[in-house]
Parts: C-alpha cells; structure tokens; sequence
C-alpha cells in the first residue's frame, strides 16, 4: 500500500475541494452530516470531504468531489490506488473546467485550446473523448459539408432508427456512404444537442486550421471573429502556437466574446503550459481524402 500516495491524492482533493478535510473510509454506515459530502471511488471506497460548515451549493460540491473521485483512484479491490497520472488529470480537468466557464459566459456552443503544428485537442468545454483529435474532427466536418450541400442534417439523421439512417443516407456511393453511415452511429448515442455541438466543433476547426495556414508568419498573431451560416468562432492564439478557440451556432457578440476570452486567456494559458506533453492519437487506417463542396 502506497500510503505516501494516498495522502498525495487526498491533499489533493482537499485542495480543489477547498474542504476542511479529506478522508477514505469502508464499511460502517456513512455519515448524513450536513457539513459532509460523499462520493464513492472506482474500488468502491468512500471517499469524504468534510466543510467547516454547511457547503453554499451542496449539489456541486458533491458532483466536484465525483469527478475527482473518479479522476483519482483506480478501480481494483483493496487498497484504492491513487492513479499515477492523477496531477495530469487535475491540470486538464482545471483547463478544461476554465473553457467551460468561458463558453458559459460568452454563449457559446464550446471552447476548445488546440496547437498549430499536432492534431491533440488540449482542452475542451465538453469533455474529452479519448478516440477523437482534430483530425477525426476535420474528417467529420468534410463528410458534414459533404451531407449539407444534399441538405442532410447529420445531428438529426444520426438520432433516428438504424433502419431510417441508412434510407436517409442512400443517395450516397461507396466509401462516402460507407463512412457517413459509420459518423451517424458513432454519434447515435449522444444527445441532440451533443450531437450539434459536435459538427459546430468540427466546422469551426476546419474553417480555423485553413486560416491559420494562410496566415502570414510575419503577422503579431493570429485572431479571427467570424459569423457564418449555422456556424461562428472566435479564435485567438497564445504562447506562440496555441489557439483559443470559441464556436457558436450562429450569430454572437463580438465584444462580450472578446472581453471575456482576453479576461481569461491569462489563466487559460498557464493551465495549457502547465500540461506534459501529449503523444498524438495513433493513426486507426487509411483515411480517405474527400472534396469539400462548395457551400
């Protein structure tokens, strides 16, 4: 048992809880102490956080403590184990937890920080999903521009019945059908509103990946506000090669968007630069290059 490790991990806690107190405990009856918040670890431990008081918003406290339960700890019988990459975790989950207040306060659909030179997403309002970087992301807005321009709605046809999505799709030949087909049942499980945030997600980093490489290397930075059809972004860079990047469903407010990312750039970017370094997803196969219609 790595006790060294534990109390590492419970101070931890401790620290993003801004609790009293931190503890592990099994078996007996859990304690029902105003001043107490309980979640439980993958191996089934309680894990415990104790306030001076009674905490303002309970409900967050005990969806905070959650989180890091499961960010922390392992899953496994006896004793819980700390992960070995748990202070990772807590830098991406501060990161990302950051473009969530972002996108909160400017109205947008997300925020997401991505790199110019790598396809890894370092940080994103909604969550992370360990088989997706930008280049899933960029072949899902070529197939989204390609259903479009046929005017297929891929966040709606994805959430119909398995039978329904092939008819919807069966305008389409081949290797396009076949990897529109494969989009929409990845995306079947996901609300419709996911779903949509997802292909806003992808739009704006095709739309940005292609300006970034038309920018002008002698140029201060990189900084770009643009209202398109069903999709706009803000993006600005930072620290040389990052891009803060907020995208929308439709139209926003420039000034509200650009007062409020320069507010949290500051700390946007010490979480960025705070992260080890990242190796890219492993290429899965051949992905097959498509021509983007016009739209």
């Amino acid at each position: 048992m790595n006790l060294e490790a534990i109390e590492r991990a419970l101070g931890l806690v401790r620290q993003e809880m801004g609790c009293a107190d931190v503890r592990l405990e099994i078996g007996g009856r859990a304690s029902e102490a105003p001043d107490t918040v309980i979640a439980s670890t993958p191996s089934g431990f309680r894990l415990v956080a104790t306030f001076d008081g009674v905490p303002e918003n309970r409900a967050s406290a005990h969806l905070r403590l959650r989180q890091l339960a499961g960010s922390f700890f392992d899953s496994g019988l006896t004793p819980p184990t700390p992960r070995e990459d748990a202070e990772h975790h807590l830098a991406q989950r501060r990161l990302d937890d950051e473009l969530c207040a972002l996108s909160g306060r400017t109205g947008a659909a997300g925020a997401t920080v991505i790199d110019a030179k790598s396809p890894v997403i370092w940080g994103c309002s909604e969550g992370r999903h360990p088989d997706e970087d930008v280049d899933t992301l960029l072949a899902v807005a070529e197939l989204d521009a390609l259903s479009r321009s046929r005017g297929i709605d891929l966040a709606v046809v994805s959430g119909l019945r398995e039978d329904d999505r092939v008819a919807a799709l069966s305008g389409f030949d081949g290797a396009e059908r076949n990897r529109l087909e494969s989009l929409v049942t990845r995306m079947a499980s996901r609300p419709l509103r996911a779903r949509q945030t997802r292909l806003v997600h992808a739009r704006a980093l095709f739309a940005i990946r292609k300006a970034w490489k038309e920018h002008k290397a002698d140029e201060s930075g990189f900084r770009r506000l643009v209202h398109g059809d069903g999709m706009g972004y803000f993006a600005r860079s930072f620290a040389g090669i990052y891009l803060l990047i907020a995208y929308f469903p439709g139209s926003f407010s420039e000034l509200r968007v650009e007062g409020a990312a320069l507010h949290a750039l500051p700390l946007i970017e010490r979480h960025v630069l705070g992260l080890p370094p990242v190796d890219p997803i492993p290429p899965k196969g051949k992905v097959v290059k498509l021509n983007l219609p016009n739209s």
